[in-house]
C-alpha cells in the first residue's frame, strides 16, 4: 500500500515487554506497565470527573485523542454500563493516525479479562484503517465511538460535535509533537462546550500554555503509579455557536418523525431513529421494497476511485458501515466478488486503485479481488430493517407545514399522518420535491443455468439468483422508460459473453424471471442528505452566491421540518445506511457520523447554492 493511499500506515509495534506493545517509532508505551485499566480509570475517567459530569444530560461526548488499543474507550464504556443513566447515549469521538489491525487489538485486550465482554463486541466491529470517520454503534448500550483516522489536526477539521470530556492521549508530547500543536488545542476550543473538562497523563509544559492559551483553566493533579502529577483542565471560554454555511450540517428537529418510502434508504431511517428511541412512521404507496430495492439479488461493493478525496473517504466508510449492519441478517451472503476491468484503461485503473488501498481489494492479474463485497437479497434485507416500525400503505401527494410539524396528505386531501418532521426517502419518487434528481432505469433479468461460483462485476454482473439460476444485471436507460425486456435480456446476455464467455455457455434458454425499477441519480453521481431548500435559502443566501460578501453574513436558519435522503442511483444498499445514521444523528443533535468535508459533499442544499451562484 502507497503512503499517498487512501489507508492510514499501521503502527510498527514491539511486543517484546510483557506489559504490552510498544511503538518504536514514537519511543513510548500505549499504556501504563502497572495497571493500564487502573491508569485509565484514574486518569481519564476520575480526571474527568466521571460518573459524576454525565448525569442529569441527554448525551455525553467524550472526545479523545489517541484512541490506539481502545483501553479508554472499554473502560469508558464498563463505566457507562455500571453508572451511567437509564436514558441518553453516551458517545465517544476519537482520533487515531496509526490504527492497530484487529489482530493487535485483540491481543492487547488479552490483558484485561474482566472487559472480555466488551472487547469483543468491539472487536466485532473493529474497522479498517481506511482514513476518515468510522461509525460504530452499540445501540443496546446506547453506546457509540466515531474513530477519525488521520493526523490529529486535520480530524479536528473534520468533526462535527459539541464535546464535554477530553482525553488526552497521545504518545509523549516531545515524541509526537503533532499531537499537542497549539492547533491541536484550539480546534479542541472550538469543539468544547463551556465547561468541558480535560483529563491527561502529562504535565509538560508546552500542553499547559497550549490549553491555557486555547481558554482552558489548567491545574496539577496526583498523578498515578510512578507518575507524580498530570494536568486537569476546565473549558472557561464561551461556546462557538453553530457555522452558517450554504451546506451547513442539519439542525436538530424533534418530534415524530415520519419516512416517505420503504425501500432501503426508508428501511435504514426507520432503523435509525428506533435504535435512538424516536417514535417512527414510514409510508409508502406499495409496500416495502417495492420500487428500486426490490430486485431479486443485489451486489455489495465498494465505489472506487483513485484519489483520496472526501466523497470517497465518505462513500468507503459507507461500504464498510452497510457490511456491519446487513453481518447475520438472513439474505446476506459475505462471499466476496470479483471486479474485471472494461478494457485496457480500466485495468490500469483498478490495478492503482489495488495498489492505494488494503488487503481487502487485490490485483490478482484478472482483475480485482474483493473479499469483503457480498451478494445479497434486497427484500429480505429491507424487511429485517424495517423490523417492527408501523408501515401505512397511501400515496403522499403533498406535505403541509405548520410551526409545530408536517402534516402528509393523500390525493383526496385527506391526513395521512401527522408528525413533527418528514424525510422523502422514496427514491426517484422525491423528485415530486427536490428537482435535482434525475431517473435511471435499469433492468435484470435471472436465467437458468449454472450459477458462477463466485460474483463478477465489470459494470455489468453476473451472480447466482435466489431458488437457483444466474442473475444478470444490469441496464441503464435515462429517463423512467427502461425499453423492451427482450432487447434488455439480449444486451445482457451479450454483455456476458463478451466479459465472462464461460458463464455464457452455461446458460438454459429460459428466462426465469425479469425486474425493472426507476433509480434516482444525480448530476454529480453522489447521494443528497439533508433539508430541501426553499424560499427561506434563496433568501438567506442570495446575496452571498454574488461573490461579494456582505457585511452580515446570513444568520441561522428557520426551524426546517421536512428532509431528504435520496440520490443513490445503483449503490442504495452501499451508502444507505451510514447517511441514514448520519442524518438520524444531526436530527438528534449527535455528533457528525461522517466527516464534515464528506458531509458536505452529500449535503442536500448543494445544489440550490450552485443555482444560486449559476444565476448571476
Amino acid at each position: 500500500m502507497s503512503a499517498d493511499g487512501l489507508y492510514c500506515q499501521p503502527p510498527q509495534l514491539d511486543w517484546s515487554q510483557a506489559s504490552g506493545p510498544r511503538a518504536p517509532d514514537y519511543g513510548d508505551i500505549y499504556f501504563s506497565a502497572e495497571d493500564g485499566l487502573e491508569e485509565s480509570r484514574a486518569v481519564f475517567l476520575k480526571g474527568c470527573d466521571l460518573p459524576q459530569d454525565w448525569q442529569g444530560k441527554a448525551q455525553y461526548v467524550v472526545g479523545e485523542l489517541g484512541f490506539g488499543t481502545g483501553l479508554n474507550a472499554l473502560a469508558l464504556w464498563d463505566l457507562w454500563r455500571r453508572e451511567g443513566p437509564a436514558t441518553g447515549w453516551l458517545h465517544v469521538v476519537s482520533i487515531e493516525k496509526h490504527p492497530l489491525s484487529r489482530a493487535d487489538a485483540a491481543r492487547a485486550f488479552e490483558a484485561w479479562p474482566s472487559l472480555a465482554g466488551l472487547s469483543a463486541q468491539l472487536l466485532a466491529q473493529w474497522p479498517s484503517a481506511l482514513k476518515g470517520a468510522h461509525r460504530l454503534i452499540f445501540p443496546d448500550d446506547r453506546f457509540t465511538i466515531t474513530v477519525f483516522q488521520d493526523e490529529a489536526e486535520r480530524a479536528l477539521e473534520q468533526i462535527e460535535a459539541r464535546v464535554d470530556a477530553w482525553f488526552l492521549d497521545g504518545f509523549a508530547p516531545d515524541r509526537n509533537q503533532a499531537m499537542w500543536s497549539q492547533t491541536v488545542f484550539d480546534r479542541m476550543g472550538r469543539l468544547s462546550r463551556a465547561g468541558s473538562r480535560v483529563a491527561t497523563f502529562t504535565v509538560a509544559g508546552s500542553v499547559r500554555r497550549g490549553l491555557q492559551q486555547a481558554g482552558f483553566s489548567v491545574a496539577k493533579r496526583p498523578g498515578f503509579g510512578r507518575k507524580r502529577e498530570r494536568l486537569e483542565a476546565i473549558f472557561a471560554g464561551a461556546e462557538m455557536s453553530a457555522e452558517n454555511s450554504p451546506v451547513e450540517r442539519t439542525r436538530p428537529c424533534g418530534g415524530r418523525v415520519a419516512i416517505i418510502g420503504a425501500g432501503i434508504a426508508g428501511a435504514s431511517l426507520a432503523l435509525a431513529f428506533r435504535r435512538r428511541g424516536r417514535e417512527v412512521v414510514v409510508v409508502d404507496a406499495i409496500g416495502p421494497a417495492a420500487g428500486a430495492s426490490g430486485a431479486p439479488a443485489g451486489l455489495l461493493t465498494p465505489r472506487l476511485e483513485r484519489t483520496d478525496r472526501p466523497h470517497v473517504r465518505a462513500t468507503l466508510a459507507a461500504f464498510e458501515f452497510a457490511r456491519r449492519t446487513y453481518a447475520g441478517l438472513d439474505g446476506f451472503y459475505p462471499e466476496g466478488v470479483l471486479r474485471l476491468p472494461r478494457d485496457d484503461d480500466d485495468r490500469e485503473r483498478l490495478a492503482l486503485i489495488a495498489s492505494r488501498m488494503n488487503a481487502d481489494h487485490i490485483w490478482d492479474g484478472e482483475g480485482l479481488w474483493q473479499p469483503q463485497a457480498a451478494r445479497f437479497e434486497p427484500a429480505r434485507l429491507v424487511t429485517q430493517l424495517l423490523g417492527d416500525t408501523p408501515l401505512i400503505l397511501a400515496q403522499i401527494a403533498r406535505v403541509e407545514e405548520s410551526e409545530t410539524g408536517v402534516c402528509l396528505l393523500d390525493d383526496a386531501g385527506r391526513v395521512v399522518l401527522e408528525a413533527g418532521l418528514v424525510i422523502h426517502a422514496s427514491g426517484w419518487g422525491a423528485s415530486s420535491v427536490f428537482d435535482a434528481l434525475d431517473a435511471n432505469s435499469g433492468q435484470v433479468a435471472v436465467i437458468a443455468g449454472r450459477a458462477p461460483q463466485r460474483a463478477v462485476v465489470w459494470g455489468g454482473y453476473a451472480c447466482a439468483a435466489p431458488g437457483g439460476g444466474v442473475m444478470l444485471g444490469t441496464t441503464h436507460v435515462r429517463g423512467e422508460d427502461a425499453g423492451p425486456v427482450g432487447d434488455a435480456i439480449k444486451g445482457l446476455r451479450d454483455d456476458l459473453a463478451l466479459h465472462r464467455p464461460e458463464i455464457a455457455a452455461g446458460l438454459d434458454a429460459e428466462v426465469l424471471q425479469t425486474w425493472s425499477g426507476v433509480r434516482a441519480v444525480t448530476s454529480d453521481q453522489l447521494p443528497v442528505s439533508g433539508p430541501l431548500a426553499g424560499r427561506e435559502f434563496t433568501a438567506r443566501w442570495r446575496q452571498y452566491s454574488t461573490g461579494r460578501l456582505p457585511r452580515i453574513k446570513p444568520g441561522p436558519p428557520g426551524p426546517c421540518r421536512q428532509f431528504i435522503l435520496s440520490g443513490f442511483g445503483s449503490r442504495g444498499f452501499a451508502h444507505a445506511p451510514l447517511l441514514a445514521e448520519a442524518l438520524a444523528g444531526d436530527l438528534s443533535g449527535e455528533p457528525g457520523a461522517i466527516e464534515r468535508a464528506g458531509r458536505e459533499c452529500l449535503q442536500s442544499t448543494r445544489f440550490a447554492w450552485r443555482r444560486l451562484k449559476r444565476s448571476h
